[in-house]
């Protein structure tokens, strides 16, 4: 292999490291309101699909750029990670964040139902998807929340 050949697999191999990295990058928690945050401990509480005024109000933050006038308040999320669902540990690794910034943390990819998909889905307006490695398309999404 000749050095241009390798400089090129090295050069494709970094642009693949790095937009796999835009996918889970944290914000800052400095964004997030302080009166959200303080409320941390009241989120996640139970796996209820239905938000609580506390939760809604963190996502509206948190995916404040991916909303397109979708609102969290009074919805029903469905939280889905690698190897199941999971609110309470979504949660759980956001607060683990806040007190260590060295914690793994993953805010996750936003589905938000159109009213077809809201119906297939059992009547979820919205999923999150965290600590998955690839973006799963929306009617598998749709079939995990079944």
């Amino acid at each position: 292999m000749n050095k241009k050949s390798k400089i090129l697999k090295l050069s494709l191999l970094i642009l693949l490291l790095s937009s796999m990295c835009i996918f889970s990058q944290i914000r800052n928690f400095n964004d997030i309101p302080k009166n959200i945050l303080k409320d941390l401990d009241k989120m996640g509480v139970d796996d209820s699909p239905f938000l609580n005024n506390y939760e809604s109000a963190f996502l509206n933050v948190i995916f404040k750029d991916k909303l397109k006038g979708f609102d969290f308040t009074m919805k029903k999320i469905g939280f889905i990670r690698n190897g199941g669902k999971g609110k309470v540990l979504y949660f759980e690794m956001q607060r683990k964040y806040t007190i260590d910034k060295n914690s793994p943390c993953d805010n996750g990819t936003l589905y938000i139902f159109n009213t077809t998909q809201k119906t297939e889905s059992g009547g979820y307006d919205a999923a999150i998807v965290y600590w998955n490695k690839i973006v799963i398309p929306i009617d598998k999404v749709i079939k995990k929340l079944k």
